[in-house]
């Protein structure tokens, strides 16, 4: 938290020197928001790589106020005023507060696009806004009985500036990178975000030249993070870089790459950053082989994926097949030790409400062997932060498919439903499983309901398992129901 304060305070100051207008996003936070997103998209309203969060707002506001409202189906108009409407709403240039409190009788364990309660009490204050300069949102959260240990937390808060095309920005965001709705093989909202440096490109115009036209409309974000120092390799740095692009309007392509790099203990110089960057990470490529590797030069611990998410091509719209390969090596420059992710999801109305649907399979178990994901013979702690994967919800070695609706009606209320049937830690082995180090086979079903009132934003949370076990995050009783409330002030 010391960290995150600290470039909070220097970024300010230096980005409050820049002259150009910033721009906030859109968040992880809000499933219902993403679904109207989805949806203008599924019907080629909004052409701009939307499978990386946080997405600017700026080209989804050139997408919306470009659309010719004669081309936008009857059924998606609800869903365009309703991003309109908050656009206006989250890039005023008024600043606003909001005040908000959740809680249930248990921590939110399996997290999921959208959600927001951590633990089983959290009180939070957010001011957010933006000048002529920059962008803020400062968010402070008390957590009770937080599995950590952190009850004073900074997540979600954020400094940003743009200089020409690009988005600069400090602070601690929580990121998600695919197309996935249940989860995301290599970054998701599942761990606590991480203290980072960022940039990212604000539009996705294509290229002018002739030679990369064909690529469309692209973006690209990369971040600079330090993890915690209660793991194996204290202040280990994580590093991202994302890209993505539509050469046709129905495809979009990511490519994903993440590492762990550094710490204490750990070479940090230049050559062994290029030597991460160029994959030269194997055994067989690093001067000093892997005899001792707890005390060799090898760079880092990698993971590479490959998403996309294509429109089928039909007259109507029947919705899109979308997909995530991920490795843990690298064979050939492509990834090896491989595990996936398959889903379909489709957008149609049903009376006065936009509903959003998916189904979505991930086995998490490396093709090579058993506890070979999100582990590393260097990074002991793995590919995970705070007690938390960093990548799948349900950690490694789980076989999970889910079903679930999204629905907003013309009268702001909100639904979601899912199902889930869930294989975790097939083997029963693997000390660094973050859930359950045992083998737990499971159903689960989740329900969420949002309400506007007059006085600020009511939302419940219920889930029910069919088994109750106890995780290395804490019980996990049948039934969690949370609760929470959000007033602007």
């Amino acid at each position: 938290m010391k960290f995150l304060a600290s470039i909070l305070l220097v970024s300010s100051f230096l980005l409050g020197a820049s002259g150009a207008r910033a721009e906030p996003w859109l968040d992880t936070r809000d499933a219902w928001l993403r679904a109207d997103v989805e949806a203008l998209s599924a019907h080629g309203v909004i052409n701009t790589p939307i499978t990386t969060w946080p997405l600017p707002w700026a080209r989804v506001v050139k997408e919306i106020d470009n659309a010719n409202l004669d081309d936008v189906p009857d059924v998606l108009m609800p869903a365009l005023m309703r991003l309109k409407r908050k656009a206006r709403i989250e890039t005023s240039k008024e600043s606003r507060t909001e005040f908000t409190l959740r809680g249930g009788n248990e921590g939110k364990v399996l997290r999921h696009f959208g959600d927001s309660r951590r633990e089983k009490a959290e009180v939070s204050s957010r001011t957010t806004g933006m000048t002529k300069s920059f962008a803020w949102n400062i968010e402070a959260t008390r957590a009770f009985e937080p599995h950590d240990g952190e009850d004073q937390r900074l997540d979600n808060s954020y400094v940003a500036a743009i200089w020409g095309n690009w988005i600069f920005s400090a602070g601690a965001q929580e990121r998600w990178y695919g197309p996935g709705w249940d989860s995301s093989l290599i970054l998701s909202n599942n761990a606590r975000p991480v203290p980072a440096l960022s940039i990212q490109r604000n539009y996705a115009d294509p290229f002018e030249s002739d030679w990369l036209s064909w690529i469309g409309p692209w973006s690209v974000t990369a971040f600079a993070g330090q993890l915690e120092d209660r793991r194996f390799v204290p202040h280990a740095k994580l590093l991202g870089m994302s890209v993505t692009f539509k050469p046709f309007d129905s495809l979009e392509i990511g490519l994903r790459r993440t590492a762990q790099w550094g710490g204490e203990g750990r070479p940090e110089s230049l050559s062994s950053l290029i030597d991460l960057a160029i994959g030269r990470t194997n055994c067989d490529e690093i001067e000093d082989g892997c005899d001792d590797r707890l005390n060799s030069s090898e760079a880092g611990n990698q993971l590479a994926g490959v998403d996309f998410n294509w429109r089928l091509p039909t007259k109507k719209n029947y919705g899109s097949v979308y997909g995530q390969l991920v490795g843990e090596d690298e064979a050939g420059y492509a990834p090896s030790r491989k595990f996936y992710q398959l889903g379909y999801k489709n957008s149609f109305s049903y009376g006065d409400s936009l509903i959003t649907s998916y189904i979505e399979y991930a086995d998490t178990e490396n093709e090579y062997a058993k506890n070979v994901t999100y582990e590393h013979s260097i990074y002991q702690t793995g590919y995970r932060t705070e007690g938390r994967s960093i990548g799948s919800t349900y950690d490694a070695d789980t076989e999970s498919i889910t079903i679930g609706l999204l629905a907003s009606t013309k009268g702001g209320q909100r639904y979601k439903v899912s199902v889930s049937s869930v294989d975790m830690n097939k083997d029963g082995t693997g000390d660094n499983h973050t859930i359950s180090s045992n083998q737990t086979s499971f159903y689960k079903a989740e329900i969420s309901f949002e309400k506007p009132l007059s006085q600020g934003l009511l939302s419940l949370n219920m889930t029910y398992q069919d088994k109750a076990f106890e995780g290395l995050l804490g019980a996990e009783d049948k039934l969690n129901v949370g609760l929470s409330w959000k007033k602007e002030l």
